[in-house]
C-alpha cells in the first residue's frame, strides 16, 4: 500500500496564471497534481507527462521534491501559464 505525502512543500512557490485569472501560487507536488489533473490547459506535451510522473514520485515514493518543482515549471513553460 502506498502512503501519499500531502505535507511535502517546495522551498518557494511556482506562480501560474490560467486563462485571464489572477496569478496563483502552487506550493507543493500535491498542489501541482491538482493543477495537472483538473485545471491544466488543453496543451499537454512531454513536459506535462514528466511533471505528473515526478510530482507523483515526490508524494508516493519520497523522491526529491525540488526535482518535481523543476519539472512542473517546465510543464508550465510548455503550456505558457508560468507567471
Amino acid at each position: 500500500m502506498t502512503t501519499l505525502r500531502n505535507d511535502v512543500r517546495w522551498l518557494s512557490p511556482v506562480f501560474v496564471r490560467i486563462g485571464y485569472g489572477a496569478a496563483e501560487a502552487v506550493r507543493s507536488p500535491h498542489d501541482a497534481m491538482n493543477y495537472l489533473h483538473f485545471r491544466w490547459p488543453a496543451h499537454r506535451g512531454r513536459a506535462f507527462d514528466n511533471a505528473r510522473t515526478l510530482c507523483a514520485d515526490a508524494m508516493e515514493n519520497g523522491k526529491p521534491c525540488e526535482t518535481a518543482r523543476e519539472a512542473f515549471i517546465r510543464a508550465c513553460v510548455e503550456a505558457s501559464i508560468l507567471d
